[in-house]
């Protein structure tokens, strides 16, 4: 009868490992990943937010009032509001059509305000409530060419934490609110742009033809946000429902789901069976 326990007892705990290790082998495909924003506090160096996907998309910050706090998936940044105080992308100018997108992000505020803007009228506005189609509201993906403006119909201007995210491609388009969609709509364009060359912003509205461009609109972002990250390829619903419920780095395995540590798991219940 012992012996029995203890083979059921070696069995639940070597399914409860496997699906352990199922669970963290399971992170984020980072294909296509452009710009990654943890907004972790060793991530913003020399006044400048690091873009750890690799590719070199820094946010250089301006405005001498950005805080960190704690956030989401460790610390968040502070949006102190006003045309003065956004994040500048540095080198990622877009100038051909985008045709498939995704940007995913934690936002905690108020009152209107952009959250990433490559120009409205020549690629995207990504915003928290706008000033089209009465939204005042709900998150707003608004795209070109034509200019097509569009919203969900939750209302996340609460002061409370949501987890945004919004996809693109030929075939549809989504909001999603909290890991849920929201809204979904045929496209009325099989890319996003171009009409112009831009560089592009977090937290104001763009209108740059060079890095640290002309700004426009400027209702800015005020209000806390954390992870801020960018696809040029369309999340599925579990990708987006993933990313609403981590607490760590989606790209990153957590360090009790190494091989080793799952090993000494097994192991020691091996040894106990002895």
């Amino acid at each position: 009868m012992k012996k029995h326990r203890n083979c059921n007892l070696f069995s639940i705990t070597l399914l409860f490992i496997v699906l352990t290790c199922a669970a963290y082998a399971a992170n984020m495909d980072s294909n296509d990943l452009v710009i990654y924003y943890s907004f972790d506090e060793d991530t913003v160096v020399d006044g400048e937010v690091v873009d750890t996907s690799g590719n070199g998309y820094n946010g250089l910050i301006q405005g001498s009032n950005f805080n960190l706090e704690e956030g989401k998936v460790n610390e968040c940044m502070v949006f102190p509001g006003g045309a003065a105080n956004y994040i500048a992308v540095r080198n990622l100018q877009y100038v051909e059509a985008i045709p498939a997108l995704s940007i995913a992000v934690w936002i905690k505020t108020a009152q209107r305000g952009v959250i990433a803007s490559w120009d409205r009228s020549e690629f995207f506005r990504f915003a928290a409530a706008d000033d089209q189609l009465g939204n005042t509201n709900f998150i707003a993906f608004d795209i070109c060419c034509p200019i097509r403006d569009w919203h969900g119909t939750v209302d996340v201007l609460d002061n409370q934490w949501h987890h945004i995210a919004v996809t693109f491609s030929g075939e549809a388009k989504r909001i999603y609110i909290n890991g849920e969609l929201d809204v979904e709509q045929a496209p009325h364009t099989q890319a996003i742009g171009p009409q112009a060359a831009r560089f592009g912003f977090i937290g104001i509205g763009s209108e740059a033809t060079e890095f640290n461009g002309p700004k426009n609109p400027t209702w800015s972002f005020k209000g806390l946000m954390d992870e801020y990250i960018m696809f040029h390829r369309v999340l599925t619903p579990d990708e987006v429902r993933r990313l609403a419920t981590v607490t760590v780095n989606p790209f990153a395995v957590d360090p009790t789901g190494k091989v080793s540590t799952t090993w000494g798991s097994i192991k020691a219940v091996i040894n106990y069976r002895r």
